[in-house]
């Protein structure tokens, strides 16, 4: 109200002051539609203006909050985000002030990242890194290698990922940082934990991916910040699918959808909710409805121009039209899946794509066990590159199985004992669970007499 009667009596510079407050109180509030108009109304007041330096730092600060509005509310890959981070992006000068800066930064890695444009948001990740410890800054240096962090993993350099997301870590102060929820869409803390979870499961240390996870929740649950709790949940659901859990996923789906619903937040959090949802109900048998419900949201997820993890969702879907008897949409979605990962250089999940496709052709016959031996060693070939164990153990399973019916049991035990050796934790998952099984049923097979195997597989 003050701005408006301000503008009205022609105190251009003092209206624009007080709606550049106004929207970024409601940024703290997480009423970022309310945001966008006031921080829109400033820019508009601010072109009656004329041209000078002190206008152009005035439209940067006001381009940095309504960015962190856009992204809350039509999300890093919206038409209009771009815009305005372009345009704050051409307003950086010599005399623009470090916080701008990484803001704006981070801003443009994010709209890489839900692109999945993986050689770009590196390039940005490394930039921030750089000018985060040209500043000496500790918060800017906890969210460079998240960023950094978050990027190898995505490229399925878990090492390098894992490397980065404990310095972040390490370097989080929950209580000095808090601000930052703000500024960079989420907790900063919160949303260095979700990713190091991820690359603590590849690597195989799975009680500790899972005690990260945890702890991440529970942090989030505290802060009362809608962006950071949605973003949390969603993330905490994808581990429940590499921990092939259920149980959990079905209410974390919803409650995405709703926090969603509630505060207004980006629509590609909601489609990822529902995701989560369709593949509780694959896993509760329902095949058709949860793979159509995986269809819409994946359609919703990529009309937003979010390519980020589809190679993940469609192994999902891939599932479904499996399970639900489509065994050629299956294969199309596995080759989609193929084809976006080497598109976007998300290679997170490669290995996984390949063995989701050898385990379709060999179920529906459309391979010959040569053909389908080759797809898994090449699977287990780019687990092993990138040290992404989790992986490894699951296609070594699948490989022992195929190596099993056509009586190499031996080859199979030892390549499966070789990968179950290197695990030193987790062993109540459901991956390692099954391979302890397999191992044993391969030593009983390994230790009966010739004769007697002759004789089963005559039977």
């Amino acid at each position: 109200m003050l701005a408006h009667h301000l503008a009205q009596a022609g105190s251009i510079e003092r209206a624009i002051d007080y709606l550049r407050k106004a929207g970024q109180r409601s940024i703290e509030r997480s009423a970022n539609v309310e945001a966008i108009g006031h921080l829109t109304g400033a820019l508009d007041l601010l072109q009656s203006l004329a041209d000078s330096p002190e206008r152009r730092q005035v439209g940067l600060r006001l381009r940095v909050l309504l960015a962190q509005a856009m992204i809350a509310s039509h999300g890093y890959a919206a038409p209009s985000t771009r815009r305005i981070l372009l345009q704050a992006k051409e307003l950086i000068d010599e005399s623009t002030c470090g916080s701008q800066k990484f803001a704006i930064l981070f801003a443009i890695w994010g709209c890489h990242h839900v692109a999945g444009d993986v050689a770009k948001q590196r390039d940005v990740a490394l930039q921030f890194l750089a000018e985060a410890e040209r500043s000496d800054d500790t918060a800017m240096r906890c969210v460079a290698h998240r960023i950094l962090g978050t990027t190898d993993v995505m490229m399925g350099e878990f090492t390098d990922g894992l490397h980065h997301l404990k310095q972040a870590r390490a370097l989080y102060d929950p209580e000095c940082h808090a601000d930052y929820r703000h500024q960079y869409s989420q907790d900063i803390g919160v949303t260095a934990s979700c990713y190091l979870s991820w690359a603590l499961w590849h690597r195989g240390h799975f009680d500790q991916a899972s005690e990260t996870a945890t702890e991440a929740m529970k942090l989030a649950e505290k802060l009362s910040h809608p962006q950071t709790l949605v973003y949390t949940i969603c993330h905490a659901g994808v581990m429940n699918l590499f921990r092939r859990r259920c149980a959990d996923t079905q209410s974390y789906a919803s409650r995405v959808i709703s926090i969603c619903e509630e505060n207004g937040l980006s629509s590609h959090w909601a489609s990822w909710g529902r995701i989560l949802d369709g593949w509780t109900l694959i896993c509760g048998g329902d095949a058709h409805r949860g793979t159509e419900a995986i269809r819409e949201a994946l359609a919703g997820w990529q009309k937003a121009g979010v390519r980020l993890r589809v190679p993940m969702f469609l192994i999902l879907q891939a599932d479904g039209h499996l399970k639900a008897g489509r065994d050629e949409a299956a294969l199309q979605a596995i080759e989609q899946a193929l084809a976006i990962g080497e598109d976007t250089g998300e290679r997170w999940a490669l290995a996984e794509v390949l063995r989701t496709k050898a385990g379709i052709l060999l179920s529906t016959g459309r391979a010959q066990s040569d053909e389908i031996e080759a797809i898994l060693l090449h699977s287990l070939e780019i687990a092993r590159r990138q040290q992404a164990l989790c992986w490894e153990l699951r296609t070594s399973c699948d490989l022992a199985r195929l190596w099993q019916g056509q009586g190499r049991n031996r080859e199979a035990l030892k390549l499966l004992q070789s990968v179950y050796d290197q695990f030193t934790e987790g062993f109540d998952a459901a991956d390692l669970k099954d391979a302890k099984a397999l191992l044993r049923c391969l030593r009983h097979e390994v230790s009966r007499k010739p004769s007697e195997r002759a004789s089963t597989r005559a039977a």
